[in-house]
């Protein structure tokens, strides 16, 4: 890690905490509970559906298109509608239940903890950015062990603003007593994270875990697993 460095702003979901295992596992035990074997062939048919229509979704929040409220229950309706499924009045219900196990689960990326004690060890001083719901992801830091690592936490709730806005970036680096030339933003969201800090003028690690090819430039550092964190120099 370059010693210019001092604040380290981490993206949460699929960064630090395993968004996609976390959210996959607390969908199979919803299409369990709830008998949605009845209306899809298969999990994988249903978990498919709903994880494009839950990016689409997420992408109208961070722009500011939608609320939480319909994000968290669309992405069950606009499934169900789609595969006439005859229990949509139930989406709401399936839609609270999905926000209060998911935040439960435990999984971490791949070397999450050990990377995060080394950075500790050196004397960085860490923070959490998100626009997850603030009831959420408080309790998944908890949860999960990752508070004591962090001075602070960033969320889009709080600050009004949602990445990649600049107005975001601008508000946890003055919150931190930072400044842009001594921070990093990690993250695994191209437009949130890594156009969001670029726009900023913060450099950026961009956590390409789904093995992007072309981007739109190119970022301060490419990384495929956390541990390459100890690494940049």
């Amino acid at each position: 890690m370059k010693t210019k460095y001092k604040h380290l702003f981490f993206d949460l979901d699929n960064t630090l905490w395993s968004f996609d295992k976390n959210s996959k596992e607390t969908l199979r035990e919803l299409f369990v509970g709830y008998n949605l074997d009845l209306y899809f062939s298969s999990f994988e048919e249903f978990y498919v559906s709903y994880k494009k229509k839950n990016e689409e979704l997420w992408v109208l929040y961070g722009g500011g298109k939608i609320d939480k409220q319909f994000l968290n229950v669309e992405r069950f309706e606009a499934i169900f509608r789609q595969a006439g499924v005859p229990i949509l009045s139930q989406a709401p219900t399936i839609a609270d239940d999905y926000l209060q196990l998911v935040k439960t689960k435990t999984h971490l990326m791949p070397f999450a903890l050990p990377v995060l004690d080394y950075l500790r060890e050196k004397g960085y001083q860490m923070h959490i950015i998100s626009n997850g719901f603030s009831e959420v992801q408080y309790f998944k830091i908890n949860n999960s062990g990752l508070k004591p690592y962090f001075a602070s936490i960033y969320l889009s709730e709080t600050v009004k603003k949602h990445k990649p806005d600049k107005l975001f970036f601008d508000y946890a680096i003055k919150s931190s007593n930072a400044r842009k030339t001594e921070s990093l933003v990690i993250g695994d969201n191209w437009q949130a994270d890594i156009f969001g800090g670029r726009n900023a003028g913060i450099d950026q690690a961009f956590y390409n875990i789904s093995n992007e090819k072309e981007m739109p430039f190119a970022p301060t550092y490419e990384i495929t697993s956390l541990e390459e964190l100890k690494l940049i120099s």
